[in-house]
């Protein structure tokens, strides 16, 4: 970490620390939502003090700040495990992968910019925390640090800016169409080769900033049935084993080919992102614990726009792969995979788990008590109990009676403070 963010971490630690006799606000919950699939509780306070729950009584109660919700839905802040806030691409348009390129090559003051206008409307929609998992501009981990010191409004962030793979992967001049010339500002800081390549490229970033490790399994593969994995089960035992040693959860993009699937699950990646899976990895899954964050909406939309290319029963087959995944007892994860899906589409894929076989419950589940937990943080985040963090959303109506609503949230309070009221009357 730099000098600077050092001073600026220390700085907001002393504004941010607790005060005798701080100001206290309390929430009027009309009907609150501690976890998603426990019952909604009527009429209650949630009291809060330096950022965090510190009581949850039934009736309204009195408060320094009173924020009269008695009218809404009030469930814990929502956590994407999938998200690209610095990358900017249409789907739509005649070109995707041309959208791309301005974040291996643009100027990343520019990357910056948009990722906090986009972190700001993500947090709007109430996605309290993120899991950025890959930023070619390599500005996330400055981002994280400003927020987290108070220096600029967003959603916590877990990041990780490159992602972990082999050389002749999918992040390298001659997969954008360039020249190998003009290799370098697409080659990841995680490409690495053999395992001790492998284990220097992870430390390294760890040391640098990561909060976690994202491992890229090649699309070659996919692409190429009849060859295996470009990857070697070394490559990846090294990647995972020394993330795990430090501290890192792992999380890996799959191309849809089994038997790439299969070298990270049986190395112990923590989760997998995207899919298809197989019914091999499905069960190899179970047995190792490891979670699925199947980005359903990334899918759909793709398909939608026909603009990138990808078999036309892709989303069928992810669809069909959440059915079992979840069927089977494996734990599943929101993911949104932004930008690829548009950030207006987000709040779909609540809908799309629920088409795949999840209820109501086990969807916001997903993205509340599922995330903390792969997070390592269920002690601070995903429901709403007292001493954890004061991160909760509103809704207008009950999501266990339609989904839908997720897209209208309507009230956001992160850490604490709150950062969108478009629902209820705040009184000092």
């Amino acid at each position: 970490m730099s000098s600077f963010w050092r001073r600026a971490l220390i700085a907001s630690v002393i504004i941010a620390s607790p005060v005798l006799g701080a100001p206290t606000t309390v929430v009027h919950a009309g009907h609150l939502m501690t976890e998603p699939g426990k019952p909604i509780l009527e009429q209650q306070s949630l009291i809060i003090e330096n950022g965090k729950i510190t009581a949850i009584q039934p009736g309204y109660v009195a408060g320094d700040q009173v924020v009269d919700l008695s009218s809404a839905w009030v469930m814990p802040g929502l956590i994407d495990m999938h998200s690209h806030i610095s990358v900017a691409v249409d789907i739509h348009s005649d070109n995707p992968f041309a959208d791309f390129m301005p974040a291996f090559i643009g100027r990343p003051t520019q990357r910056l910019l948009q990722a906090l206008m986009r972190g700001r409307e993500v947090l709007h929609q109430g996605f309290t925390t993120v899991r950025n998992l890959g930023d070619p501009a390599s500005v996330t981990y400055d981002l994280r640090n400003a927020i987290n010191a108070g220096i600029l409004d967003g959603p916590r962030i877990i990041a990780v800016e490159p992602q972990f793979g082999v050389p002749g992967g999918d992040y390298e001049a001659f997969a954008f169409g360039e020249r190998d010339e003009l290799d370098a500002p697409f080659r990841s800081r995680g490409t690495c080769s053999g395992a001790t390549d492998c284990e220097r490229a992870v430390r390294s970033e760890i040391r640098r900033g990561a909060d976690v490790i994202k491992a890229r399994l090649a699309y070659f593969g996919a692409d190429d049935p009849a060859a295996g994995p470009m990857e070697t089960p070394a490559e990846f035992t090294a990647i995972i084993a020394t993330a795990h040693r430090l501290h890192r959860k792992v999380a890996t993009h799959s191309a849809g080919q089994s038997a790439a699937n299969q070298i990270a699950i049986e190395a112990g990646t923590d989760s997998i992102e995207h899919g298809p899976l197989s019914d091999a990895n499905i069960a190899a899954m179970v047995k190792h614990r490891t979670a699925y964050t199947p980005t359903l909406i990334t899918t759909k939309v793709a398909m939608e726009s026909g603009k990138l290319p990808m078999p036309p029963d892709t989303y069928l087959k992810t669809q069909e792969s959440v059915t079992k995944a979840h069927k089977a007892g494996v734990m599943i994860l929101f993911g949104s995979d932004l930008p690829v899906a548009p950030q207006k589409d987000i709040p779909r894929e609540f809908l799309l788990l629920q088409d795949a076989g999840l209820s109501p419950a086990e969807a916001l589940r997903t993205a509340t008590v599922n995330a903390a937990q792969v997070l390592d943080r269920a002690d601070t985040l995903g429901t709403l109990a007292v001493g954890k963090l004061a991160d909760l959303i509103a809704l207008p109506s009950n999501p266990l009676e339609d989904l839908s609503v997720m897209a209208r949230v309507g009230f956001v309070m992160k850490d604490g403070k709150i950062v969108r009221n478009d629902l209820g009357a705040t009184a000092p």
